[in-house]
């Protein structure tokens, strides 16, 4: 997965987030960061089914 395409998924779900806090200004830093953790899971989640679909194979 490219680079760019992980900050836009960090980006998307740091705006989603921020968005269900009720727009709260000055907390950008937190919510990249919390976003940066769930994507990151994500990946990981992904990269492990595959990993376990090609081992099926």
């Amino acid at each position: 997965m490219a680079a760019e395409s992980i900050e836009e998924r960090i980006r998307a779900k740091a705006y989603a987030l921020w968005q269900e806090d009720g727009r709260m200004e000055g907390c950008a830093d937190e919510y990249w960061r919390k976003a940066r953790a769930l994507v990151e899971a994500e990946i990981a989640e992904e990269q492990r089914r595959s990993a376990a679909g090609s081992d099926t194979a």
